[in-house]
């Protein structure tokens, strides 16, 4: 059986585990600055051995960790995909792809963009970071020729499903009947949506509206469609603004949740603008609701629409996630600190024992 293995990266493994070594290493170079001698418990005496033990504790878990990593592997078969020694039929799989994530790093003002295999199996979606194996984005999407049924030539058959041309809003498709085309099918019927939108983008948010429990697979579609275009900036205010839109039908009717799976569809990759700013806004109010899991649902929403220069002009986004560290739940302040450390957003430390949840849960 023909099968192509892509290994995990020795090299990218072997740097991690150095970065993560230098800080155990100081983290022994605190703990030789104690003073046995002359050790007590006060507070001001405590604070280095315990930043020292942390040090060695939390990256020297790092360090051992990415050592059990190097045996990873994704293999690559006509039958489906390992992943991990976990195997996925093609049948399972849905909607297999490349996405690009972009990165900004407001200390040095630079931008950069991290590449990642994703798909969804079973109603759950699977991210694997394409950095980690020695494997570029374009081989992976070649991979994906190569193997999946709706690539592979042998697989035609009378049961293939054959794409009609989405000419106006009664022929839109499902994001089901999406994955089930062939690969040059499946672009045609993006550029199909795009379209439309060219068109009459009034047309597209009225269908959208009124559709959003109607057929919300076909509105995830359009979402979808759209979000893929190359020149993504031209929907980015459309898609921010039904963004929001949907999110507030959510909240009012407290069904975030269940509108999620649509809205997840939307990606921009503007978040300076005005409709981004308005998504913030909705989101920070989701932020403050009642219910646990709508809280957490707009603090996993959030690392979309914010990035490290959005944060500095935006106190008062800061200022809420601060709060959030005083949340009762401690997934949520949990989370929080994870999204403020990632931006590079200064907080008060969460509790000794938050800190050891997080050390149980990285």
């Amino acid at each position: 059986m023909e099968k192509t293995v892509l290994n995990y990266s020795i090299k990218g493994g072997v740097f991690h585990i150095i970065w993560n070594m230098v800080f155990v290493v100081l983290g022994i170079y605190f703990l030789s600055l104690i003073n046995v001698e002359k050790f007590t418990f006060k507070f001001s005496n405590l604070v280095l051995p315990i930043v020292a033990v942390l040090f060695i504790i939390v990256y020297g878990k790092k360090a051992v960790m990415t050592l059990f990593n190097f045996h990873k592997k994704i293999i690559f078969s006509q039958e489906g995909l390992e992943l991990n020694e976990i195997f996925y039929e093609w049948k399972d799989i849905v909607f297999p792809r490349v996405i690009v994530k972009t990165e900004h790093t407001a200390k040095y003002n630079l931008s950069y963009k991290e590449f990642y295999f994703t798909f969804v199996y079973k109603q759950k979606t699977i991210e694997i970071k394409i950095d980690d194996y020695d494997v570029s984005e374009n081989e992976i999407k070649e991979l994906l020729k190569k193997y999946t049924p709706k690539f592979t030539p042998s697989t035609m058959s009378e049961n293939k499903v054959v794409y009609q041309p989405i000419h106006d809003f009664d022929q839109i498709i499902t994001l089901d009947e999406y994955y089930d085309l062939e690969y040059e099918d499946s672009e045609e019927a993006i550029k199909d949506i795009q379209k439309l939108a060219v068109k009459d983008l009034e047309e597209v948010k009225r269908f959208c509206e009124n559709n959003i429990y109607a057929q919300p697979d076909k509105v995830r579609f359009v979402y979808y469609a759209l979000s893929e275009d190359e020149d993504l900036d031209k929907w980015a205010d459309f898609l921010s603004d039904e963004f929001r839109r949907v999110y507030q039908i959510g909240l009012e009717q407290n069904k975030v949740k269940e509108l999620s799976s649509v809205i997840n569809e939307i990606i921009v990759e503007t978040i300076d603008s005005y409709p981004a700013e308005r998504v913030r806004e909705i989101l920070l109010k989701g932020l403050d609701h009642k219910e646990f899991e709508t809280r957490l649902n707009a603090l996993e929403f959030l690392p979309d629409w914010i990035d490290e220069q959005v944060l500095k002009s935006n106190p008062t986004i800061v200022s809420k996630l601060r709060q959030k560290l005083k949340d009762p739940e401690w997934k949520i302040r949990w989370e929080t600190s994870k999204l403020l450390e990632r931006n590079k957003i200064a907080f008060e430390s969460l509790s000794t024992l938050d800190k050891l949840r997080r050390f149980v849960n990285p």
